[in-house]
């Protein structure tokens, strides 16, 4: 994803293949109305993986702001230190289930030491949340550094091989891809049996909804507030090892320029609400991945600001979020 590019590399890379480097029909008629639904198709089912990967992200972030008010922007250094994690390990081990546990553990651990040693301390002394939301931003440059310092600033890649791709219905992915989606729709039934399902659960729904009054009723709110950015950071550290493995080279950077694309998502969704997040991300990462593919994939970014900025004009607490305010109010 270049700012956010399309797993895998963009439609036009498969799409060219699977019709025999067929070219476009210049006349109207059946072959041309074919070729269309074969390019929409195509382009839908990258858009899917796009968005898997920002679902996570996104749901991440939305958990981490759910429980503190507090909008993470070092959030996408989350995601690089997962990548680099599973790199480490997936090169010393050449285990691909290694490496994706390393990196979650990597991002939840990172997510807990933020919380721990900068977010609940400036809330627990009632600093503004601007000031807050500035320190996490230097927190984020501070990582960036610490990661080029340790592993310099070129590009690194997984030596993992994509394998061919393979028809899933009227889409077309690698085995790499499909196990991008089924991950991803496995964390979300996870996450959805943990919110819902559990007393933990329900305790970060209180502490979402009012942490003093979450206080009065016994709930310990810091120790459910650190539980929770742990569990962000588990699936940020995910996301941050898949992305990275589809994306095919990253750098210390790469977080920080997904992040704005799950600003975004989260944004459109619904903030502090997981699910409706989750949603945001599935249409941000559909949008973004037709704009690559129809108009230019330079374009991608400045498409995701135009989304944010039409939700926040429009609804500021997010397409799918009535409840709580945003970040922005």
């Amino acid at each position: 994803m270049r700012a956010a590019p399309p797993p895998g590399g963009g439609a036009s890379r498969y799409a060219a293949a699977d019709r025999g480097q067929a070219s476009f029909p210049n006349t109207p008629g059946p072959e041309h109305g074919r070729w269309v639904i074969n390019e929409v198709l195509l382009t839908l089912g990258f858009g899917l993986v796009s968005a898997a990967i920002l679902s996570l992200s996104a749901v991440g972030f939305s958990l981490e702001y759910a429980v503190t008010n507090i909008a993470n922007l070092s959030h996408g250094e989350i995601l690089t230190v997962g990548a680099y994690a599973a790199y480490l390990v997936q090169r010393q081990t050449g285990s691909l289930l290694a490496a994706a546990i390393a990196a979650a553990l990597a991002g939840g651990c990172l997510a807990l030491a933020v919380h721990t040693t900068v977010i609940e301390r400036f809330v627990s002394r009632g600093t503004p949340r601007m000031s807050i939301f500035i320190a996490t931003l230097g927190l984020s440059f501070v990582i960036q550094n610490a990661l080029v310092i340790i592993f310099g600033a070129t590009n690194v890649a997984y030596s993992i091989p994509q394998g061919a791709p393979r028809h899933i219905g009227p889409f077309l992915w690698t085995p790499t891809e499909i196990t991008i989606l089924a991950s991803a729709v496995a964390i979300t039934a996870a996450l959805y049996g943990i919110i819902h399902h559990t007393k933990f659960g329900k305790a970060l729904r209180a502490v979402s909804q009012n942490r003093d009054l979450a206080r009065v009723t016994g709930i310990h709110a810091r120790r459910i507030a650190a539980a929770t950015w742990f569990l962000a950071g588990l699936v940020a550290g995910y996301a941050g090892f898949v992305l990275a493995e589809s994306v095919g080279t990253f750098n210390p950077y790469f977080g920080f320029s997904f992040f704005l694309i799950t600003l975004a998502a989260a944004v459109a969704g619904g903030l502090g609400k997981a699910f409706s997040t989750m949603a945001g991300a599935v249409l941000v990462g559909i949008a973004l991945q037709f704009t690559g593919a129809y108009v230019s994939s330079s374009y991608e970014l400045a498409f995701a600001f135009a989304i944010l900025a039409l939700v926040i004009l429009v609804r500021p607490r997010g397409l799918f979020s009535r409840g709580r305010l945003s970040v922005f109010e």
